[in-house]
């Protein structure tokens, strides 16, 4: 696919996105309703410059409430780029609009992937915004009430290079220095006051996704149990979506996000639908159904409309105050799918009696021990391959749960003493597949 090729199909995504808030009357949320709107694809607009008419990918066309004409355009020009956009390409898209629109336009470059920092510099004393749009990315619900921001290192990063490799959001934007986590955040900005532009743009801290602790995540999970009416053995994650009013799917489609990272599942809180992506491992795939189902349970719809999961958001377990708010996210229902798939007291019960059966317990080691003699590696791994067996997980999430449970002590020679939930997890290259 050719650079023009990849730039049409970036337009007519963005195109459907822009279309689709417009239908939820979302568009220009909290300011015009969307009859005051108009979403173009390729429109014609006369040039003074060249005398003719010239066109843009995408515009938004604004009007005040019983106005005839336009009062703000933001016009969005798609360049599918793997890493830099040229400055010539940007030259000619911000003479364009200064000569068709004059200081009534936005004009915004529309980008898949993120830039070198040093794109910033020119972008700002150009007066162009950049936009990252990813259509598998994260739809972010902005609700003034709940104060769902996305912070501003966290958009940051969608944008531009650096060190950490965040989750992808479906819309981020900067503007002259400022971030945005959603459109209509965005178009909001263009009509608030000098005000409310300072307010809106301090750095936000990682407290507006409300902190659960443990036994609450856990009640969560026993309730969604004790609606399939749970007693033993493996759980059935699609009987609880059937019951929670879940649509459940699955699909062979190969999907990545704009980093490469293969897309695990989705889920959609609009519609209330989890998609699967299937690789050939039952576990994980169990894994993601719960994962999701979490979400749900644990209104994260408060702050999303869609979400994704990606492998690594199986290792996240950021609990600390300098945490994204999306890593609480990934973290809550994470440990929410590990509680549903092995519930507590069955999970406990179960690892009693294998544990007798097996011996595997160090009568001054701790409840269960293992080092790297095969008189205990050897009863240990069965041990795990059985649990694995009745509750339908991998052997590396039962031991996971064993660490969180203080059940495990662990003295073989190749793995550190004390390990995360993340640590142990990232260790493994295929975390919830069998061995």
């Amino acid at each position: 696919m050719n650079t023009t090729e990849k730039g049409n199909r970036l337009e007519d995504k963005l195109y459907d996105y822009l279309l689709d808030q417009f239908k939820r009357n979302e568009l220009v949320f909290d300011i015009y309703p969307a009859n005051c709107c108009t979403v173009r694809k390729k429109p014609n607009y006369y040039c003074r410059d060249r005398e003719a008419d010239v066109n843009f990918d995408v515009v938004v066309e604004v009007r005040r409430q019983g106005g005839a004409d336009p009062h703000v355009y933001v016009v969005f020009e798609c360049k599918n780029h793997q890493r830099s956009v040229e400055d010539r390409n940007l030259r000619v898209f911000s003479d364009q609009v200064r000569s068709v629109f004059g200081q009534a336009a936005k004009p915004l470059v529309v980008i898949s992937s993120r830039l070198q920092s040093g794109a910033e510099s020119f972008t700002k004393n150009r007066g162009i915004g950049i936009v990252k749009f990813d259509e598998n990315g994260i739809d972010v619900v902005v609700d003034r009430a709940v104060g769902a921001w996305p912070e501003n290192r966290f958009i940051q990063n969608q944008i531009f290079t650096g060190n950490r490799k965040p989750k992808t959001l479906k819309f981020a934007a900067c503007i002259n220095g400022r971030y945005f986590g959603s459109l209509d955040q965005m178009l909001r900005s263009f009509e608030s006051s000098s005000t409310d532009e300072q307010a809106d743009n301090t750095d936000q801290t990682a407290s507006y996704v409300a902190f659960l602790p443990d036994i609450k995540i856990q009640d969560a999970a026993q309730n969604a149990l004790s609606l399939i009416s749970y007693s033993c053995g493996e759980v059935d994650v699609e009987q609880i979506c059937r019951v929670l009013n879940l649509k459940l799917a699955y699909s062979e489609r190969t999907l990545q996000d704009a980093d490469g990272d293969t897309i695990l599942g989705s889920a959609n809180f609009g519609n209330r639908s989890i998609e699967i992506n299937q690789h050939g491992n039952r576990h994980r795939e169990r894994f993601t159904v719960a994962h999701e189902i979490g979400h749900f349970v644990l209104r994260h719809d408060k702050y999303l409309r869609s979400e994704y999961i990606v492998e690594q958001d199986i290792y996240e377990e950021v609990k600390k105050d300098e945490a994204f708010n999306y890593e609480r996210l990934e973290y809550q229902a994470n440990l929410f799918a590990s509680m549903l798939l092995l519930p507590e007291a069955q999970f406990l019960e179960a690892v009693a009696a294998l544990r007798n059966k097996f011996e595997t317990y160090g009568r001054a080691f701790g409840y269960i021990f293992v080092d790297d003699q095969p008189c205990n590696y050897l009863p240990y791994n069965r041990m795990l391959a059985e649990l694995s067996d009745q509750f339908g997980t991998s052997k590396q999430a039962i031991e996971i749960k064993l660490k969180r449970a203080n059940l495990l002590t662990d003295h073989r020679s190749r793995r550190q003493q004390n390990h995360s939930l993340g640590q142990v997890l990232s260790h493994l290259r295929n975390p919830f597949g069998s061995q």
